[in-house]
This record gives C-alpha cells, structure tokens and sequence, in this order.
C-alpha cells in the first residue's frame, strides 16, 4: 500500500513563495516608477495608487491564505 503524504509541506512551500512575491512586488521602486504616469488611470484612479491597493490586496490575501492555512493544520493535528 503506498504511503500518502499531507499536502501540508506543499501548500506551505507555495505560501512562502507568496509572500517572496510580495515582498519583491511591494518593495521593488522600479515598478512603482514605472506605475507613476499622471496620463493613464484604471477604473479611475492614478495607476500608481492602483498599484498600491492591488499590492495590499495580494499581500492580505497572502495572509489570509496563511492564517487558514495554519488553522486547518492545528484542526488535523488535534
């Protein structure tokens, strides 16, 4: 009978890289500069003040994803 593995180590390995892509994405100023044109905007707003609650909602949902992340592993340890 072959052994079955949690996923656990995986889905947390893809956490991780989460949030390695939101720290290089949040603290990268190039492409913040590049986001920094007064011509253009999205759904109305500066692109660069749309670059910056776009950021925000990748790195919350990171968090999110992590917090359930370790919530469902405590509920299967326990």
């Amino acid at each position: 009978m072959p052994i079955q593995r949690s996923p656990a180590p995986l889905r947390r390995g893809i956490v991780k890289l989460w949030f390695a892509l939101d720290a290089i994405v949040a603290l990268a100023p190039p492409l913040y500069w590049a986001a920094d044109g007064r011509t253009t905007s999205i759904a109305g707003i500066p692109t660069a003040l749309f670059y910056f609650l776009a950021v925000s909602l990748c790195i919350t949902a990171s968090l999110i994803a992590a917090y359930v992340l370790d919530a469902t592993d405590e509920g299967v340890a326990a």
